[in-house]
């Protein structure tokens, strides 16, 4: 039992660390793909200033996504395929983050290019939200796991989706502000709900 319970947690591990250093690849990747200034000044520099905000905004959603899915890793007790499979399907479509960054960051104010951008973040948020299912239901629950609360989870689609409607009517850039707004929202909404959830225990409990 013991052994079993020894391969369970060298498993959970292997899992976390392919997943910390595909992520890690990623973001190496998106900073070798920024375009170099033609001369060494300031003007050259600012003429790539979409290139820069694109590089930003990729940088922090997925080191958003990396920080919650650290949290979640050091919650779980047990891994199955499923877990292993929502793994991979969510590292696939992370891997075209570089792509899609570096071709925004040409066509910045072109709605097909902003649309792409958003279908991979989409793509990704969609099978994270699928891995965090998996890793609850492995572990017996379905509430015990921040990430998979459903509110937060709907705020986070809402955001992309005003964001992609205010793109095609308004200005496409607008976009990738709603991405990184989106990050931010499941980046910290969780911390602010287990903080209410702690004070309202502690309240019961008196």
């Amino acid at each position: 039992m013991r052994r079993r319970k020894g391969l369970l947690k060298n498993e959970q591990r292997k899992t976390h660390c392919i997943y910390g250093c595909d992520i890690g690849d990623h973001h190496d990747i998106l900073v070798l793909e920024l375009e170099k200034p033609e001369t060494a000044d300031w003007a050259s520099f600012w003429a790539l200033r979409s290139h820069f905000f694109s590089y930003a905004i990729s940088f922090f959603w997925l080191g958003a996504m990396w920080v919650n899915m650290h949290n979640l890793w050091h919650r779980i007790k047990k891994i199955d395929n499923k877990v292993i499979w929502w793994s991979i399907i969510m590292l696939f479509f992370a891997s075209f983050f570089p792509y899609v960054t570096d071709f925004v960051s040409d066509h910045f104010t072109s709605l097909f290019a902003q649309m792409l951008y958003s279908a991979v973040v989409i793509c990704v948020s969609l099978s994270n939200m699928a891995l965090a299912r998996a890793v609850a239901r492995a572990n017996g629950s379905t509430s015990a796991l921040d990430y998979s609360n459903r509110k937060i989870v709907a705020a986070d689609l809402s955001i992309k989706a005003i964001g992609i409607v205010l793109a095609i009517f308004v200005y496409p850039p607008i976009n990738m502000f709603a991405v990184i707004l989106a990050g931010c929202e499941v980046t910290f909404l969780p911390h602010i709900v287990n903080r209410k959830n702690k004070k309202r225990s502690e309240i019961d409990a008196v």
